[in-house]
């Protein structure tokens, strides 16, 4: 399997975003556009190869823009943040040129015409006359370079880490806020932005698929889902943990849960369009011996700087490319499996796995998978 390293250095990130503003500006040759706004703080992080420009955390919109033009790249913002943009951002050394204003001016528009006269201008986000510049940066954003892959294998290997670890220190009274609290805590203090927390304890693992946390206290049997931001990538993950002895029936139904998501791991290649897994998924559960579970739940998609850039159905499907990130979420009432994985011209190289829990391992077409267990606390 390729080993990936990433290049933090402002000459890497400056060749990263090169090769991005190059293809970007294809695009706007081909669309007949004269420049491209970008300030969606998924795409700015994109353009910026990791960059962050949210104040408003959990939000989409960004406090400063990114403007592309046939022949220059500009960061655009009011005075309050253009300093961090300049020393933290470090945007001029990764050759955006600055336009600024005072907070209480609004020159957005006036700086766009300023640099790109009457051309025709395509934003993220609605501009008087602006196309819609989202499906050609949605598009780009799908495969990832090396570094891209480099920054989420590192992503990856934190979370599992954290997680896991955190998971090891949870006790029965503990109450679902306080877990994702205490989790919450730990991802910040390595790194990793929060962005998603589904806890759940006994009963409520089986009355809901999207149980947010609740004042309800740990009695046996608890689930952990979340999602987290490294520079913009964003990465999904499940872990489960028994207090006591792990009843049979549970263990045999969790296996039964991850090898659907191995197997529908492994048959996402390059050319093959998701549709296949998608219906794989629903041959999968009915061998299991659960012929209606897939539609109590989706089964996930692709991924990287959106949670989820659709979930795939008969009607939202794509052909799967080199170098995407996808991630499946198969579940059966009281279990479910998560972790994302790069399509790989070698099989699925998963960037969250099992650190501390204990390793499932199997070999399906000649490809291993090393997977997390239910982690038994006794």
């Amino acid at each position: 399997m390729k080993q990936y390293v990433e290049d933090k250095s402002i000459r890497g990130r400056f060749a990263e975003i090169e090769v991005k503003v190059e293809n970007l500006r294809r695009d706007m040759e081909r669309n007949g556009w004269d420049a491209i706004y970008v300030s969606k703080s998924e795409h700015f992080a994109w353009i910026t190869a990791g960059g962050d420009n949210i104040v408003t955390r959990f939000v989409e919109g960004g406090v400063c823009a990114i403007l592309i033009t046939r022949t220059g790249r500009y960061f655009l913002c009011n005075n309050i943040e253009t300093l961090r943009m300049i020393v933290e951002e470090k945007l001029p050394e990764l050759g955006f040129e600055e336009r600024s204003w005072f907070w209480y001016e609004n020159r957005t528009m006036k700086v766009i015409h300023d640099l790109i006269g009457g051309g025709r201008l395509a934003a993220d986000i609605p501009l008087a006359g602006a196309a819609d510049a989202n499906p050609v940066l949605l598009d780009r954003e799908k495969v990832l370079c090396d570094n891209e892959i480099a920054r989420y294998l590192h992503l990856g290997r934190t979370f599992s880490e954290v997680i896991e670890r955190f998971a090891a220190t949870i006790r029965p009274g503990d109450t679902e806020i306080a877990i994702a609290g205490g989790l919450g805590k730990e991802m910040w203090a390595a790194g990793l932005e929060p962005v998603l927390f589904l806890i759940a304890t006994d009963h409520r693992i089986y009355d809901y698929r999207h149980p947010i946390a609740t004042d309800k206290k740990l009695e046996k049997y608890l689930m952990i889902s979340c999602n987290c931001r490294y520079k913009g990538l964003v990465t999904k993950i499940t872990r489960m943990a028994y207090f006591g002895d792990l009843p049979d029936e549970l263990r045999e139904q969790y296996g039964k849960t991850i090898e659907i998501e191995n197997i529908m791991a492994g048959a996402t290649k390059p050319g093959v369009d998701d549709l296949e897994i998608f219906e794989l998924s629903k041959k999968l559960y009915a061998d299991a011996g659960y012929p209606e579970m897939w539609r109590v739940h989706h089964q996930g998609g692709p991924q990287s700087y959106t949670n989820g850039f659709y979930l795939m159905t008969q009607d939202r499907h794509e052909v799967v490319r080199l170098n995407q990130c996808y991630g499946y979420n198969p579940s059966i009432t009281g279990t479910k499996t998560e972790d994302g994985f790069i399509v790989t011209e070698d099989g699925p190289l998963f960037i969250t796995f099992p650190v501390t829990f204990p390793a499932l391992k199997s070999t399906i077409n000649g490809v291993e998978y090393v997977r997390p267990g239910i982690l038994e606390i006794k």
